[in-house]
């Protein structure tokens, strides 16, 4: 998170869920207040992740990571809200978000993120393992049951994009108007525009040189999710069966941030026709994407203003 001090009544708090760093800038005149307001958004954070984490072994996601064929669990509200939707974010990304990627991810990554090499059959018994279709929500009672055994799920950012918005609701609830949250520097959400600005201004930059930035925006009540390969080759496509090596990064401009964080991860994999389809489609919808091997920076859709490109 960039330094706000010099804006006026700025409350910086974090905390850390979920596997990464939550960091949250209020900006209100009452600090008191302000610790009121996050009290209650860590404890929606924690309340999310012992629902949403595949790292607990009790959250709902881990539950249906140990179901046997022929079982079915009742969801939260919560899980079932991510599911749902994340299922049909597959289908608008043209399969390229896909929360069953599990088996796939395990295939191909140590759990050092360091990419394995599997044989072509080993390849192909994950991608049967990682099919969407292998996941069946009763909406009638909130259950779900899966087709293949040894599917797993992993919500990854979208589960930290849900709890993010979750947070927002929240601050509007406690008449918070300006405030900038995060969550791991990669699921991102502006409320409002601290007096004097026109937005927050938040920099994107190449993922694998993090010093040299691609541009700045003034973001003012709007989310960005960001995916890349700083960390590696850890994005495997399931369209492909292989790591993804076309696009080093891609950030994505939405209205809320589980969806941005979705979008993100789809543009790494997806050609940049179909990416401009889906801006073209989701007016809200905009994206850059920065690709390997050319060093080309691509703009998708309209994005928010600039504040002044490096």
């Amino acid at each position: 998170m960039q330094n706000y001090s010099h804006i006026k009544n700025a409350h910086h708090f974090t905390h850390v869920a979920m596997a990464t760093l939550f960091d949250f800038i209020i900006v209100h005149e009452s600090k008191d207040y302000a610790q009121q307001v996050i009290w209650e958004c860590i404890k929606e954070i924690d309340r999310l992740e012992n629902e949403l984490s595949r790292f607990k072994p009790n959250s709902d996601i881990s539950r249906i990571n140990n179901l046997k064929l022929g079982e079915k669990i009742v969801l939260s509200v919560d899980a079932f809200n991510c599911i749902s939707r994340s299922i049909e974010l597959y289908k608008e990304t043209h399969g390229a978000f896909n929360i069953a990627c599990g088996a796939l991810l395990k295939c191909w990554l140590n759990p050092d993120y360091i990419l394995k090499n599997p044989t072509d059959d080993e390849v192909e018994s994950a991608l049967m393992k990682s099919r969407i279709e292998n996941i069946v929500l009763h909406s009638e009672d909130f259950s779900i049951e899966i087709l293949e055994e040894g599917t797993v799920m992993d919500l990854g950012a979208f589960g930290k994009g849900y709890a993010i918005d979750s947070v927002a609701d929240i601050l509007n609830e406690w008449n918070i108007e300006c405030a900038l949250l995060s969550a791991g520097r990669s699921s991102i959400k502006a409320i409002g525009a601290p007096e004097g600005f026109s937005g927050w201004q938040i920099s994107i930059s190449n993922p694998a040189k993090q010093n040299q930035v691609i541009k700045t925006f003034s973001l003012a009540d709007i989310s960005i999710g960001a995916s890349g390969l700083s960390k590696g080759n850890h994005i495997i496509s399931t369209l492909t069966g292989k790591p993804v090596e076309r696009n080093e990064g891609s950030w994505a401009f939405f209205h809320n941030t589980a969806d941005a964080d979705a979008f993100s991860t789809a543009f790494m994999i997806l050609e940049n026709d179909l990416i401009s389809g889906l801006a073209e489609k989701h007016n809200q919808l905009s994206a850059v994407v920065y690709e390997n091997n050319s060093k080309k920076i691509y703009e998708f859709g309209s994005l928010p203003p600039s504040a002044g490109v490096a």
